[in-house]
């Protein structure tokens, strides 16, 4: 069922006005409040889980990140039910090498500013999914044991990659670039601290050289291929054959 007026009930003036194509995960709407547009989105996400993306986001916020900031429920709250209302981020998607360079180095500022910051609830780093067995979607114990194998073996050499919060799935239609050229952010629902390389591996442009951008290719399709193996079974089998095309190739 979509969302109704009683599920934004907490923001009095709120007004529904279409669905917004494309959420994969997540129902997200588009709104009208006191005149100006918004997003309303329903979150899947734990209560802490999601008060952990709201925390960063108003972190972000303070550091001078452009990020939908979060619109208060009338008594005060960050969320009502899971439900989240955002300011509306204008812009456009990146398309050219220039707009994908600033990206990529607003994701790099991004994991930069946050190396020390605290695991988001229910998430681990990839490397130690043998011992945590759960991250965002990801749930080792659902995969086959030679799938489980193929993963864990691309994660477990990636040991020395730096961690710190990454975005988590940031594509063109998850960016903005503004008319003054700044990048802005979209959907902060899988971002959690993990390598960084999750968020380097398939922009625009290649921001890592050589070996590194190979194994990056190869954290994706495996990160890709857990994390949706329930939810994007399609998907996610498609990612699991491009990782065993690539390491037939790199072998």
């Amino acid at each position: 069922m979509g969302l109704t007026p009683t599920d934004v009930a907490a923001w009095p003036d709120l007004v529904l006005v279409s669905k917004v194509d494309g959420g994969h995960r997540n129902e997200v709407w588009r709104g009208d409040l006191g005149g100006r547009p918004i997003a309303v989105r329903r979150s899947r996400r734990e209560p802490e889980s999601l008060a952990w993306e709201l925390g960063l986001l108003a972190f972000l916020h303070r550091h001078d990140f452009v990020i939908p900031m979060v619109v208060a429920t009338a008594d005060g709250e960050s969320s009502s039910g899971g439900v989240v209302v955002q300011n509306w981020l204008p812009g456009r998607e990146p398309s050219s090498p220039e707009d994908w360079q600033l990206v990529a180095d607003e994701l790099q500022r991004l994991h930069r500013v946050t190396v020390s910051y605290p695991q988001r609830p229910g998430c681990s780093e990839v490397h130690r999914l043998r011992r945590q067995r759960r991250s965002v979607d990801a749930d080792v114990d659902e995969l086959p044991d030679d799938v489980t194998e193929e993963v864990l073996a691309v994660f477990e050499a990636l040991t020395k990659v730096p961690t710190a919060v990454v975005h988590g799935d940031p594509g063109a239609s998850n960016i903005r670039i503004g008319t003054d050229g700044l990048v802005g952010l979209l959907d902060w629902d899988e971002s959690r601290v993990d390598l960084v390389w999750h968020d380097l591996s398939n922009l625009g442009i290649q921001v890592l050289a050589g070996n590194d951008h190979s194994q990056a290719q190869a954290l994706s399709h495996a990160w890709e291929a857990v994390n949706g193996w329930l939810a994007e079974p399609t998907y996610a089998r498609r990612r699991l054959d491009q990782l065993r095309d690539l390491v037939r190739e790199t072998s």
